[in-house]
């Protein structure tokens, strides 16, 4: 089943259709564009923030993710990815309530704000690099 984009909604696609199962309505994957972004919005910050933190200009200062890099950089990158996923699932599967409905678009612009600030600090690197290394 496929809902109009136009209209705020997403991709929906009911596995008990998809298997010709008798799971029904009850389970489906569902991606709006508000998830896609907070998805992507995720991996880029992941990408950045492990792109400064290996060039030494950063910290990571979340007590958590800090740990997660001290003990790998993939380790640090699958981490970060599988929270945000997990959290955003526990959304999707609550979907029918607006609450989540706004959690999950209000996670895409936290993210975005901050992609927006690690674009900033790039450009701040890229003008400032020659003065850096002396």
């Amino acid at each position: 089943m496929a809902t109009d984009w136009r209209r705020g909604m997403g991709v929906a696609a009911t596995i008990g259709q998809m298997r010709g199962g008798a799971w029904g309505n009850r389970a489906s994957f569902y991606l709006s564009p508000a998830s896609v972004a907070l998805l992507m919005l995720n991996l880029l910050d992941g990408l950045f923030t492990l792109f400064f933190l290996q060039l030494g200009v950063a910290e990571e200062l979340n007590p958590i993710m800090r740990e997660a890099y001290e003990q790998s950089p993939l380790f640090f990158m699958f981490s970060k990815l599988v929270i945000v996923n997990a959290g955003l699932w526990l959304l999707c599967i609550h979907r029918h309530l607006k609450a989540s409905r706004i959690a999950i678009r209000l996670g895409a612009a936290v993210y975005a704000v901050i992609v927006v600030y690690h674009l900033a600090f790039l450009t701040h690197l890229v003008m400032h690099w020659p003065q850096m290394l002396t």
